[in-house]
């Protein structure tokens, strides 16, 4: 899976709040609440995608599974991927390939760096992993400094993040991931939402700020909130993921 890309720093901007804790205005809180993805898509979902790059051959398509706040399941489209899985499990992520043993855990910031990553496509949890920082408004953009609450999934990966909103739509605009030396990493803009859902993604522009190169383009193809089977996301047992349709030959 191809990594992630871009940097926009906010400029112009007049600062609403102050540091994080009781100093930041309720209207702020109530904002960052309203935009945060994690908890406006349903918690149980199966989806379809695709991710394009100007300087790939043909767009990769995979499908992902949601079976509540802390467990997604993604996996490429392609019968030369069949029984490759990239699995998250709270703040851990997870490789399972065909004929392993065990899965193979992950090191920090993979779930993030992916092309079909699941902090890129429902965002970061705002709400629970984050502090508010400082909020800053330019017009009808607000856009909220946040410092990572440790002992969190996102400490590990995204220590510092910049969530910028449209305060009159009450959406989501961009996330900035922010290193711990103040370095912008990557870039994930929501450039579009599914008709008739609260906040579902259905476009997505992801820039790799340190590495360059063309952003990837997610595309929501489609998209169902049903319940997901449990043994999905089990660790130890491969019979629920053995249980999925295979998977067809992009055309």
């Amino acid at each position: 899976m191809s990594r992630l890309l871009l940097a926009i720093v906010a400029s112009g901007t007049v600062t609403l709040s102050g540091l994080a804790g009781a100093q930041v205005h309720p209207a702020d809180r109530a904002l960052l609440a309203q935009t945060n993805l994690f908890s406006t898509v349903p918690e149980q979902f199966h989806a379809r995608l695709t991710v394009n790059r100007t300087d790939w051959l043909r767009p990769l398509q995979a499908e992902m599974w949601r079976g509540g706040r802390d467990r997604m399941l993604a996996r490429v489209l392609d019968p030369r991927q069949a029984g490759r899985f990239l699995l998250q499990m709270g703040a851990e992520h997870y490789l399972i390939a065909p004929g392993a043993r065990q899965p193979v855990k992950l090191g920090a910031g993979v779930g993030a760096a992916g092309a079909v990553s699941f902090e890129q496509l429902l965002g970061l949890d705002v709400e629970r992993d984050f502090d508010i920082e400082r909020a800053e408004g330019s017009g009808r953009i607000v856009t909220f400094h946040l410092v990572a609450r440790p002992d969190t999934a996102a400490a590990r990966a995204t220590p510092r993040a910049r969530w910028v909103v449209d305060r009159t739509r009450r959406l989501p605009l961009r996330v900035d991931i922010v290193l711990a030396d103040g370095r912008t990493a990557r870039v994930v803009e929501f450039a579009d939402f599914l008709p008739g859902r609260d906040r579902v993604p259905s476009r997505l522009v992801l820039k790799d700020v340190l590495r360059g190169g063309p952003p990837a383009i997610v595309e929501i193809v489609a998209f169902e909130a049903t319940p997901v089977p449990d043994g999905l996301f089990s660790l130890t047992d491969p019979a629920g993921r053995a249980q999925l349709p295979p998977a067809e030959k992009p055309r």
